[in-house]
């Protein structure tokens, strides 16, 4: 195996992916990976990262949480570069690295060294025709988004809090239900039909996993050539939190407030202005939120290379 790129993101998941960095070294020592060491200061310095590397190293490694992933990807599918993807999930959610079953550090890096690479299909997210971002993982729309908004919050006036990021979702989940944020009039168009109604949440999902390790899409498959949709009704705070942190995955489905729907591409639509969030990332323009009233979400089949 030739020498590897290692873009490690120290900030990840509130800044825990630095502590684990020897751990990692030491890992990948013992692994007898051949690689080189990248560290990024920043997320535009990351991306700088990539585009340098991306030349002279078939394989680069995203070491960092689902943001890092998602800006890895965007940088390479932007250069149009055809890098084979490794991935360590050092971040708070974890979810795609999840879905590969490479979550430890010795499951990535034993990955790695055996270097199998396969194609997956990327998510991603239209306005019009402009593309906006690929996406390993997920996109969502409602609850999901405030909830995210509240514990970089949280986060940012009490950083020891980070580790508590549960607690601070639940709470976050209690103050958006009782805000006029959510529920979402929307209408959501697909290859067979059109559901519209008050959602609390719509997820588009490219994997089976959703907030930090939660299987709410169980038929999910990163090379079908399709998005597996969950869409939450309108209901109290205590019903959601039940559905989404009680239910099992396969019951998530038979829920009467929880709509599921498989098509490679949906258009979602609403007289209300939403925010969108994408593998942690909630799309910002100068420094706030955007805001949507339509938007696009397709399976973009075998766009990528990956190592799992």
């Amino acid at each position: 195996m030739e020498k590897i790129a290692i873009l490690f993101n120290p900030s990840a998941g509130k800044g825990r992916a630095e502590l684990k960095r020897r751990t990692l070294q030491k890992c990948l020592k013992e692994e007898g990976i051949a690689c080189d060491w990248f560290e990024s200061r920043h997320e535009d310095d990351l991306r700088d990262l990539v585009k340098v590397t991306a030349a002279d190293y078939p394989t680069l490694v995203a070491a960092g949480g689902d943001t890092t992933l998602l800006i890895v990807i965007n940088e390479l599918m932007r250069l149009k570069a055809d890098n084979t993807l490794g991935m360590i999930g050092l971040g708070s959610c974890n979810d795609v690295v999840k879905e590969f079953d490479i979550h430890s550090l010795k499951k990535a890096c034993r990955a790695i060294r055996r270097n199998l690479s396969r194609q997956i299909d990327l998510g991603v997210v239209r306005e019009g025709r402009k593309i906006l971002r690929y996406y390993p993982g997920q996109a969502s729309i409602g609850l999901a988004v405030l909830v995210n908004q509240y514990v970089e919050q949280v986060v940012k006036r009490s950083p020891r809090l980070g580790k508590y990021q549960t607690i601070s979702g639940i709470r976050g989940g209690w103050q958006a239900c009782r805000s006029a944020e959510v529920p979402l009039n929307l209408d959501v168009e697909f290859d067979k039909g059109r559901i519209s109604g008050e959602f609390m949440l719509a997820v588009f999902n490219n994997i089976r996993y959703y907030a930090a390790g939660k299987m709410t899409s169980p038929r999910a498959r990163t090379d079908d050539g399709l998005l597996d949709a969950f869409l939450v009704k309108k209901c109290s705070f205590s019903r959601l939190a039940y559905i989404t942190l009680l239910t099992p995955p396969a019951a998530f489905a038979d829920k009467k407030e929880v709509i599921t729907i498989q098509a490679p591409q949906f258009t979602v639509s609403s007289d209300k202005p939403f925010t969108i969030q994408i593998d942690g990332e909630v799309l910002s323009e100068n420094a706030r939120p955007r805001q949507f009233h339509n938007l696009e979400f397709a399976s973009v089949p075998r766009a990528l290379k990956i190592i799992s």
